[in-house]
């Protein structure tokens, strides 16, 4: 009979085979060292409190290390046989829950940046001719307690001008996705989702104020690859996704639509500062209204939970 058992260190939860009662070993979510409650010791123990004979006691060692060697038996096959995918899905938890707390931390700085201006950054930096300069992520960098960074770049020269490829060169922790294992140094895991109707639209960023729809179901910002198939995409890069060219399918084409680092689905936060993650079975209709901030639609309370 499986029990509930709740991690307490990270509020995991999970069904535990009452075989491994009164176990220790490590959270698989977490890693952090939990001991699993005797949920059957009671029953056990009403059973065995008739002393035994001498001879009862031997047979009771050889049945009891009968038993030892059958579950070991049993779990190197449980391990051989399903030990794969159980690993693969709890690494993928584990970097969903980092990549959370990754989009969390830019949401509260945007969220900083916007009470001081009002609105939102702007996806991109232009000069005087309108030619895009530098993503918003450089203008974000003093409201993630990195004034020093942002001082290193020449604003007035574009992202990829000698003197700004060198700032680049070190990437705060928070833009890099937990699940990017590639080589390219420098790219960026989290972008605004940009364009008609969206917090970004064409004539300008939006502010918190702007946002009709309910806070807690309106996106800020999204986990994903680099937009349009770019294998580079520096940090730096002005370079988002764009609405107008979405269908709402989640890790759909690589890309242009939302996610390609988690295999089940995406990270998200929204505009109230809490992160989400958004199942590959989510309808397209549901995720395109939870990107527009003043679309009205009608949405379901726990479409987030």
């Amino acid at each position: 009979m499986p029990y509930l058992f709740t991690c307490p260190h990270c509020s995991a939860k999970t069904q535990v085979e009452d075989r491994y009662s009164g176990q220790s070993g490590e959270c698989f979510t977490c890693g952090g060292a939990i001991e699993i409650p005797d949920f059957t010791g009671a029953a056990k123990r009403s059973a065995t409190d008739m002393p035994l004979r001498p001879a009862a006691r031997s047979m009771g060692k050889l049945i009891a290390a009968g038993v030892v060697l059958l579950l070991l038996v049993s779990l190197v096959f449980v391990i051989v046989q399903f030990g794969g995918s159980s690993v693969t899905r709890l690494a993928e938890v584990r970097k969903q829950r980092a990549s959370l707390s990754n989009l969390e931390t830019i949401a509260a700085a945007m969220n900083a940046y916007a009470a001081d201006y009002g609105v939102y950054p702007p996806p991109m930096i232009r000069n005087a001719a309108g030619m895009p300069m530098h993503s918003w992520r450089v203008l974000l960098l003093p409201y993630l307690g990195e004034q020093t960074m942002y001082d290193g770049f020449d604003l007035g020269k574009p992202w990829n001008h000698p003197t700004n490829i060198d700032a680049a060169y070190m990437m705060p922790e928070v833009y890099l996705h937990p699940a990017d294992d590639s080589t390219i140094i420098g790219r960026a895991g989290y972008y605004m989702v940009t364009g008609k109707g969206t917090l970004f639209p064409p004539q300008g960023p939006l502010g918190p104020e702007d946002v009709t729809d309910k806070p807690a179901q309106t996106i800020l910002l999204i986990a994903g690859a680099a937009p349009s198939n770019r294998a580079g995409g520096g940090w730096t890069e002005p370079l988002d996704y764009d609405f107008a060219k979405m269908r709402g399918v989640i890790n759909g084409n690589l890309g242009v639509e939302p996610g390609g680092m988690i295999k089940s689905g995406v990270t998200v936060v929204t505009v109230d500062g809490r992160g989400h993650f958004l199942p590959n079975e989510m309808p397209p209709a549901t995720f395109n209204a939870l990107v527009t901030p003043r679309g009205n639609e009608p949405l379901a309370d726990d479409t987030l939970d």
